[in-house]
């Protein structure tokens, strides 16, 4: 008997479930036994999910993204900004550089491709997938030093890649002559996307927090806030923005505005759950694992380098910052998993260079498999090494 989309989403949620309880008993994050479970039910192996459901997925997507990051953007407040300080700011610099620097020199110098190549292969390598971990952390229940800044980091780590990225697309344009798009504009037009969708989400953020003052059941302010949190992302979208960056700062701008806002915040991960189990178990759906085969000592080393270059320029920033010990050694662990903005960087980089982006996009596809899967046991380890799993008193983060 064929499943249909709601037989295929009931069956996806226990599944889900399923996974994920069998993955903690085997010592693994459940986000990791999602995805796999994902894997096992989807194209990859069993094939047992309708095509409706599968192309339904990008909106599914679309929606949980947009949950997490207005959940990333709730911990970005000016209470915890300032109780930070410009540590934040210095240490998501320098891990999104690290990881970017990394690349480039494996790629340039150890593999001997092209300056181009080597820049763009750098410049998507700044980015760091934000979902994995806050399930991990939300999962561990965890909280402190580590924790916190690493929620902080995560948030601002997206801006940071699209401005590398910008400019190394200019100078990547430049070296292989074409001169359609100027170095000048080829920075400000990622400044202005990012202005953008930071305005699109403050503007919301401050709507929703008057319209809750006229809210008095929790059903309601639930109500409220997903639609305000859907169709933010979803104007995001239409517009040619970044959904993510416009509900962080939605998240944002709520939590720093709001007299209720944790009270808020909980309504929201009340109905958040199921659909993360979704998001994720389709996202291993998803997953092109036949491109394994295809990636080749260039995608190995694309994926250890990053890595290497992410927790030594988490480091660097937690040293140069005096953060604390449990910062500087465990941070880097948290920066692992990559997957929706380094996707789509590489469906851009396609598009403009033509040739070089296909190695590039199939590159960088065919990594993300492996991102997803290893990204949530990397930032449980490192929760785990600094002690703060188990050390949030409700589930708030």
């Amino acid at each position: 008997m064929d499943m249909n989309i709601v037989l295929s989403g009931g069956f996806l949620l226990l599944v889900g479930l399923a996974a994920g309880k069998l993955a903690n008993l085997l010592k693994f994050p459940a986000v990791t036994g999602y995805l796999v479970a994902g894997i096992v039910v989807g194209p990859p192996v069993l094939n047992l999910l309708t095509h409706d459901l599968l192309r339904a997925s990008i909106w599914i997507s679309h929606g949980a993204l947009a949950l997490i990051a207005f959940s990333i953007g709730s911990e970005f407040t000016i209470d915890n900004i300032r109780r930070l300080g410009t540590r934040v700011l210095v240490i998501a610099t320098l891990e999104a550089l690290g990881g970017a620097t990394a690349v480039f020199l494996a790629t340039r110098f150890g593999f001997h491709r092209p300056t181009p190549e080597a820049l763009l292969f750098g410049a998507i390598a700044a980015a760091t997938a934000p979902a994995a971990t806050i399930m991990v952390i939300r999962e561990l229940r965890a909280r402190g030093p580590m924790t916190d800044t690493l929620l902080a980091v995560v948030a601002i780590d997206d801006p940071i890649c699209v401005m590398i990225f910008g400019v190394a697309s200019g100078i990547a344009t430049m070296l292989i002559g074409d001169g359609s798009l100027s170095l000048g504009l080829m920075i400000l037009r990622p400044i202005a996307e990012i202005l953008s969708a930071l305005g699109m989400g403050i503007a919301a953020g401050i709507l929703a927090v008057r319209f809750m003052t006229k809210m008095r059941d929790r059903s309601e302010t639930q109500v409220l806030m997903l639609g305000t949190i859907l169709g933010t992302a979803g104007l995001a979208i239409a517009a040619g923005l970044s959904p993510l960056l416009a509900c962080m700062a939605l998240g944002s701008t709520v939590g720093n505005l709001s007299r209720r806002s944790d009270a808020l915040f909980a309504a929201v991960r009340a109905l958040d759950t199921p659909v993360y189990v979704v998001f994720f178990v389709l996202s291993g759906a998803g997953l092109h694992v036949e491109l394994l085969r295809s990636v080749g000592l260039l995608g190995i080393g694309y994926v250890v380098f990053r890595v290497a270059g992410k927790i030594a320029g988490a480091a660097a920033g937690g040293v140069l910052t005096r953060a604390p010990a449990v910062v500087r050694k465990y941070l880097g662990f948290g920066l692992v998993p990559q997957a929706g903005v380094a996707l789509g960087l590489s469906l851009l980089v396609k598009q403009q260079f033509p040739g070089l982006g296909d190695m590039i996009s199939t590159t960088i596809v065919a990594s993300t498999v492996i991102y997803e899967l290893i990204g949530p046991v990397f930032s449980k380890m490192g929760i785990a090494l600094a002690g703060e799993a188990g050390a949030a008193a409700d589930e708030s983060v």
